[in-house]
């Protein structure tokens, strides 16, 4: 099977077929909470899809990078279709049913969001309708947008990260809310734009990059010429964030999206000044968010490039990777001392962690020991919210790692 050859998709499902989605390891119960954490790794809500959530096909190694894409965004649709289902598949015949109907429905959705999908032809001899898997294969095949030169990622980011909407509005579809979806992503898209070209402006020192990322997320979004005008006026005249009203992120999920997205931009030069810094802490206020929700989703994101660093091709040099490690260490050390006392009393809980802490203040413990200290730790540091929603990197969560961020 390779997703970059005409049917993969149906030799997909039969591969997907015997494998049910198992939701138990997230141990989250809200959708929007659990539609992050199963999406935010693979990297669509940053543009950047590395691989898909829960199962690995075995020949995932072989595809090439728009045809992981492919098989990222598709999962993100079986996922968060299964979200918002009201009684989970159980047999083999009903989970066939559920990713078949779910990949048939696709091209439904991508109809009702862009209804202008109707009237071009997408196949040259004949009609296929919008049921049809090879709808779907072509529909996964015009949204994605892949390019792999550094100067170019920013277009390719933003495109690919407003896919991470499309999951979640699919869901919203596949349960019947259907009405203002398509007014709703492109409010949402000019609401983002206008936060983008506020955030260029944020430290009052206009750098070239970071202007050249505005015009090339607008120039990505294929607006109206209204849109467009609209747009390069509010950037011209400095637009604020208290210009900007941020009411459509009426979603916990849908403002984290946000806050996300426009912490990538800041980063386009690779560095936070103290002036973008309050500006990210505004936006989160109003946001109806909390600063600690900022260094949490500025963990997620340094999360994701450090685990992800041979992918992630647009950092990779090694002060940046230094900068960035240490930037999460201090994060943590940060954060884990507003539960300080929380963390006490669970270490105090935890049968054996309070003695083996105890001995490794004054000798060195065994290999046995450090990894049975280790393993302890995680299980008290997962009753704290940050590690129930973000991904850690596993070298974070290694004995000598972890015993630098505790409080």
């Amino acid at each position: 099977m390779n997703p970059s050859e005409k049917g993969w998709l149906k030799e997909y499902l039969e591969f997907r077929k015997p494998h049910p989605i198992n939701l138990k390891p997230y141990k989250l119960k809200g959708r929007d909470s659990l539609l992050y954490k199963i999406i935010q790794p693979t990297g669509l809500i940053y543009g950047h899809p590395i691989h898909a959530p829960g199962l690995k096909h075995p020949k995932e190694q072989r595809w090439n990078s728009l045809g992981k894409m492919k098989i990222v965004l598709l999962e993100s649709f079986f996922h968060s279709a299964l979200l918002t289902s009201r009684q989970h598949p159980s047999t083999p015949d009903e989970w066939d049913n559920f990713y078949e109907h779910t990949a048939q429905s696709i091209g439904n959705f991508y109809c009702h969001v862009n209804p202008e999908l109707l009237s071009k032809r997408l196949f040259y001899f004949k009609k296929v309708e919008t049921t049809d898997l090879r709808y779907t294969e072509k529909i996964l095949q015009r949204k994605l947008f892949l390019k792999t030169r550094w100067d170019s990622l920013w277009v390719s980011l933003f495109k690919n990260s407003i896919l991470f909407l499309d999951t979640f509005y699919f869901g919203e579809w596949k349960i019947g809310r259907t009405q203002n979806i398509k007014q709703h992503k492109d409010g949402m898209k000019m609401m983002l734009l206008k936060i983008i070209a506020a955030a260029t402006h944020a430290n009052h020192i206009l750098k070239s990059q970071q202007k050249n990322v505005f015009f090339d997320f607008l120039d990505s979004y294929n607006l109206s010429k209204a849109q467009t005008k609209l747009l390069k006026e509010a950037f011209r005249e400095e637009i604020t964030i208290d210009d900007i009203d941020l009411s459509l992120a009426d979603t916990w999920l849908l403002k984290r999206f946000v806050l996300e997205l426009t912490i990538l931009m800041i980063w386009a030069d690779k560095v936070v000044a103290d002036e973008e810094r309050f500006f990210l802490i505004k936006l989160a206020n109003k946001l109806g968010l909390k600063e600690i929700d900022l260094d949490i989703s500025l963990i997620s994101i340094e999360s994701f490039v450090v685990e992800n660093w041979k992918e992630v091709y647009f950092l990779q040099n090694k002060h940046s990777y230094q900068v960035v490690t240490q930037m999460i260490q201090q994060r943590f050390t940060s954060i884990l001392n507003n539960y300080r006392d929380k963390i006490i009393s669970e270490i105090k809980q935890t049968h054996n962690l309070s003695e083996l802490l105890g001995k490794w203040k004054y000798e060195t413990l065994s290999d046995e020991e450090k990894e049975k200290t280790g393993t302890l730790i995680r299980k008290v540091l997962s009753t704290i919210p940050i590690f129930g929603i973000t991904e850690i990197p596993d070298s974070f969560l290694q004995f000598p790692q972890i015993m630098k961020i505790l409080p």
